[in-house]
């Protein structure tokens, strides 16, 4: 994962997308106007110590690679395009998806994190989203129970709607805090007492990882779990479906990629039932 790195998901698609554009150029025999010098490898010379300490570093990073479960899942029960004709959030129907799979997988709910862009600000990064909320947990229960409405599935999508909308204009909390106890720590002081609080490890535990784009120049999108026993779910929205790629730990106790993904997959054939039988389609308006 690159949250709280130099880079983020927003410059990812950027080169990704001028990769594709000068793809289309060479294939089109458009070649650029100046070529860049070719690549050459760069070496260090660094210490014995600082030696061992990379190499350390390497095997650490081999380890956790070695470690992870990962599968994906072209997703076609939903999409962009379904979405739109429907009058609903896709991202909000797949969040809610994911919220439906682990229950159904794990027995209950646990913390989700969704990453959300800030970068209309000039020094914008990432908000946290908490799509996990008292509406989507009651429409959730209903839908086991075979009793949903439309006022459920409504309040459960008008809430994820109106908490990706305060975070994207900045009036999100979480990163606020984070940065409060980076503070604190560098200053030396006692952490805080709401950073003891069970309610705060509880919330940050982030035991579902995950993160959405969107961009035609992208197959595959993966962001892996936060926490051994967590998972991740890393997903591309486009007009003709979902491209999943689901990860976990081998060993955690984590539901593994495979299962995690079938369920998702499921999960959305689900909510699209839900959608298509509780709320009517919007009427076409007349352009005369």
């Amino acid at each position: 994962n690159f949250e709280h790195a130099p880079q983020d998901g927003a410059q990812v698609v950027s080169l990704a997308s001028h990769l594709a554009e000068a793809g289309e150029h060479e294939a089109g025999g458009r070649r650029p106007a100046a070529r860049a010098a070719p690549p050459r490898r760069l070496r260090f010379d660094v210490s014995p110590e600082l030696g061992a300490k990379v190499e350390a570093a390497r095997a650490c990073a081999a380890a956790e690679a070695a470690a992870l479960d990962l599968d994906t899942a072209t997703v076609r029960s939903v999409s962009a395009s379904w979405a739109k004709g429907r009058g609903v959030s896709l991202d909000g129907v797949v969040q809610l998806s994911f919220q439906l799979a682990h229950r159904r997988l794990t027995g209950g709910l646990s913390s989700t994190y969704e990453a959300c862009s800030t970068q209309s600000f000039s020094h914008g990064r990432t908000e946290v989203i908490r799509p996990v909320t008292r509406e989507s947990a009651a429409l959730l229960q209903r839908l086991e129970e075979g009793d949903a409405d439309a006022a459920a599935l409504r309040a459960a999508l008008d809430a994820q709607r109106r908490l990706v909308a305060d975070c994207q204009r900045g009036h999100g909390h979480e990163r606020h805090l984070l940065a409060l106890l980076v503070q604190a720590e560098e200053a030396g002081m006692p952490t805080p007492g709401l950073f003891r609080d069970s309610g705060w490890a509880t919330v940050t535990a982030s035991l579902v990882s995950t993160s959405g784009l969107r961009s035609p120049a992208l197959g595959w999108f993966a962001f892996g779990p936060v926490a051994r026993q967590g998972v991740g779910l890393g997903y591309l929205l486009s007009p003709d479906g979902v491209a999943l790629c689901a990860t976990s730990f081998r060993g955690s106790g984590a539901p593994r990629a495979a299962d995690l993904a079938a369920a998702v997959d499921e999960a959305c054939t689900t909510l699209r039932g839900a959608v298509e039988t509780l709320i009517p389609a919007p009427q076409p308006t007349s352009k005369l």
